[in-house]
Parts: structure tokens; C-alpha cells; sequence
């Protein structure tokens, strides 16, 4: 994307940007591997919610994947008749159940208990999964990893195998599984590696599945390889017989999306000069949860221009971190934080009471449009 668009002072800051043609590209590509496998994309909304995003999105999948009641409803509300709903969460309450099921087209259960509890309550019009917990780890960070020791998320073979025995599971009731166990992967080899491991493992029940959920975590990007993705989904499709759905979520929003911002400040020391900027790390949460440092566009490796860029909130802890420029900065500069389309608005808040930053589609034609914009009655209705 070329850079001078966030230069337009109709812009405003800070403000979320995300570019349609990326979120197309992308779409692109997972309409190919349908056609070459059959697979079946669903959006993973808890990646990003916008709803003139999904709108951008809903084109180029059969359906969402919510992890709440009210993103059931919001899929609810943006889907056509044809387009399928499917929620997975560790969380099922009593009280929303009977509105789930009337508006889910598949769910997937997360524990025994919820097997027992849930599973014949069911209707007709939707489909019962559970998922599976491989215990195959292949993310480093444990804060990242589905599969950390005592995960919350799923169903241990060893689990299930014990419950079994134990009880006799009723399996007419279970008619798919679904099974997530990476983060931002562009290595397919270890989801055909964790298919494998699972499917060899249910053989022993005997089980009539007529679908499976590949879950999400996975990027696509010019390093990923998708022919062990294409060899899984070919091996499900025609040696088991099964529907294979697929849930990306940042590998759709993720470099399609920015957050731009403006110097607002500088402050000279004797070692380093801080641009505080009019945005904060309140606006990209995972910054500081995670103490990662986004990538900032036409930051250089080395520069004759150093700045610690720093957020506005009264934290302390408010930084972005440090990033070397060839030209020197000035108040009003624009700071372009790229390919944080994911996880940063669904997160964001309104802590000190600053406002939440305006959200923009890009048409990829230096078009841009405005699609939400906040304001006092934002922050007080939060409160």
C-alpha cells in the first residue's frame, strides 16, 4: 500500500484502516483450495467484527464461526439463508442454550460434562460436534498454545477413551469434530500431523462422522505450503468421507489492517527522543499483554533517526518501543502500525477515558470510508 494515502488529512487519527483488496486476496486464495479440495471456509469473527468488514468477507466464505451468543447475532444478522453459523466455546450457559440452538447450524461441544449436559438437547436443525484436544503443541508461548498442559479447550483422547469406558459415550449424538491447535502457523505439515494423530485414534470407536472442523491458526503468506493442507483435506474428503470446514480468522484480517496515528508530542533526553503519539497501546492491547512490538511502516532496521514511540494514556507502561527512521520526525507526522487487522479493535478500550480510534475501509483505490466514528456518548455508555 502506498504509504502517502495515510498522509490524507481527511483522515482521521487515530483510526483503523483495513484494506479491502488484501481481505480479497486472501478470500482468492481459499476460493482456489475449495475448488482444488472441496474445502469449506467459514470466518472466524473473533478476529475482527466490523460489520462492514464481514460484509467485505461474507462473499468469499460459506459462513461464520462465533464463540458468543451475541456474535450468533451479529452473524445472524449479516448471513444469507445459504450460509452456515457454527459456534465453539468452553463457555455454554443455561440460559442462552435454547436461543443457540435455534439460530446455530452446527455446535461444538468443549467437555464431557457439556457432552452429557448438552448434547440430546440438540434440535434437529443443528449439527452436535466436539472438539478434540490433540495434546500435539506446537507454539512455543503457552500464553498462545491450545494445547498448554491442563488446556481448557477440548477433549484429550485419553479423556475421551477413560469417559468410554467408564460410561459408554453415546456417539449417535456426535456428528462432527472440530479440532484447533496452533497459532499463527504458516507450517500446514502440523495440522496434517495432528489430523493423522486424531483420526487413528477415533477409529477405535467406530464412529459415523459426517464432518470435521480444522479449526484456525494457520496464516497464509508467500512462506506457506498448501499441500499438506490440500493432501488432509483430500484424505478426509475421499478415505473418510467427511465434510471439511476450515476457520480463518487473522489470516483474513491480520495484514489487511492498520492503525494509524499521529505525533502529537516530542520529548528530547540526552540518549533518546520519545514521539508520543495521539494513539495508545489501549488501542492494541495485545502490545502490552503480549510485549510485542508491531511493525511501523517506512521504519528502518538503522537510521540516522531514533525515536521511542510512547502512547498518550497516563501509563507508564504505554510503549510501542523503539524505531529508526531516515527522515526526522515532526508534530502531526504520521505513525502507520501495520498488519494489526486482528484482535486489536475487539480488544480495544477506553481507559483514562480516551477515545476509541475511527474505523475506515480502504477500496484499494485510495477510497476511503468512514464506518464508525466515536464520541463522549461511546465512553459513557460503557460505564
Amino acid at each position: 500500500m502506498n504509504d502517502s494515502i495515510f498522509h490524507n488529512q481527511d483522515l482521521i487519527t487515530p483510526s483503523y484502516v483495513y484494506d479491502q483488496s488484501i481481505i480479497s486476496k486472501v478470500l482468492d486464495c481459499l476460493e482456489q483450495l475449495k475448488t482444488n479440495t472441496g474445502l469449506i471456509s467459514l470466518y472466524s469473527m473473533k478476529s475482527a467484527c466490523m460489520f462492514d468488514v464481514m460484509a467485505c468477507i461474507k462473499p468469499g466464505v460459506s459462513g461464520f464461526s462465533c464463540s458468543s451468543l451475541f456474535e450468533v447475532l451479529l452473524a445472524k444478522e449479516l448471513l444469507d439463508e445459504d450460509q452456515t453459523i457454527h459456534i465453539a466455546t468452553p463457555g455454554y450457559r443455561n440460559d442462552e442454550w435454547d436461543r443457540l440452538i435455534g439460530l446455530c447450524d452446527f455446535i461444538t461441544l468443549n467437555s464431557i460434562n457439556q457432552w452429557k449436559h448438552f448434547a440430546d438437547k440438540i434440535n434437529k436443525k443443528a449439527s452436535c460436534g466436539i472438539r478434540i484436544n490433540p495434546e500435539l503443541s506446537f507454539v512455543k508461548d503457552k500464553r498462545y498454545d491450545p494445547c498448554r498442559p491442563d488446556s481448557k479447550l477440548g477433549v484429550t483422547l485419553q479423556q475421551l477413551a477413560e469417559a468410554n469406558t467408564r460410561q459408554k459415550l453415546d456417539w449417535k449424538s456426535v456428528e462432527g469434530v472440530h479440532i484447533h491447535n496452533n497459532c499463527e502457523s504458516v507450517d500446514f505439515n502440523d495440522l496434517k500431523i495432528s489430523i493423522e494423530h486424531v483420526m487413528s485414534n477415533l477409529s477405535q470407536y467406530r464412529l459415523e462422522l459426517k464432518w470435521i472442523n480444522l479449526g484456525g491458526g494457520y496464516l497464509f503468506n508467500n512462506q506457506s505450503d498448501l499441500t499438506p493442507l490440500e493432501e488432509t483435506v483430500n484424505q478426509l474428503v475421499n478415505n473418510n468421507n467427511l465434510i471439511v470446514y476450515f476457520e480463518p480468522g487473522k489470516a483474513i484480517t491480520g495484514n489487511a489492517g492498520h492503525l494509524v496515528s499521529s505525533v502529537i508530542d516530542l520529548i528530547e533526553y540526552k540518549n533518546k527522543t520519545l514521539a508520543v503519539l495521539d494513539t495508545t497501546v489501549n488501542h492494541m492491547p495485545e502490545v502490552f499483554e503480549y510485549q510485542y512490538q508491531p511493525k511501523v511502516m517506512n521504519a528502518v532496521k538503522q537510521g540516522g533517526y531514533n525515536y521511542h514511540l510512547v502512547g498518550c494514556s497516563c501509563l507508564s507502561g504505554d510503549l510501542f518501543g523503539d524505531y529508526f527512521f531516515d527522515e526526522p520526525l515532526e508534530i502531526g507526522s504520521r505513525i502507520v502500525f501495520e498488519n494489526v487487522g486482528a484482535y486489536m479493535q475487539v480488544k480495544a478500550n477506553m481507559f483514562n477515558g480516551i477515545n476509541l480510534p475511527s474505523t475506515y475501509l480502504f477500496d484499494g483505490n485510495e477510497n476511503y470510508k468512514l464506518i464508525k466514528q466515536h464520541d463522549y456518548k461511546s465512553f459513557r455508555s460503557r460505564l
